[in-house]
């Protein structure tokens, strides 16, 4: 799922949460954030919630083309362990 936004924040949230939930019924759960370059804790909980749902149903998660403000977001909130990112 490509998230078109350069903000993904609380406000963009609710209007994603239906494509997010869609993903689910894919083979994998891929999250292309090519686009985005403002990330909030409410965007970065819900890719947290999406990932559990994707581990419950036995799906491959991923977080694709997150540029280094994402990444670095996602390091100090403690959601890259979660979201299991690695880091090459």
């Amino acid at each position: 799922m490509l998230i078109e936004k350069e903000n993904f924040t609380i406000y963009e949230v609710e209007e994603l949460k239906d494509k997010f939930l869609k993903t689910l019924d894919e083979e994998s759960v891929v999250v292309d954030m090519s686009s985005v370059k403002k990330i909030d804790m409410c965007a970065i909980q819900m890719l947290c919630s999406l990932k559990q749902s994707a581990d419950i149903k036995e799906k491959d998660f991923s977080i694709t083309n997150a540029n280094s403000d994402i990444l670095h977001a996602l390091k100090i909130s403690g959601c890259d362990i979660v979201l299991g990112l690695k880091y090459g």
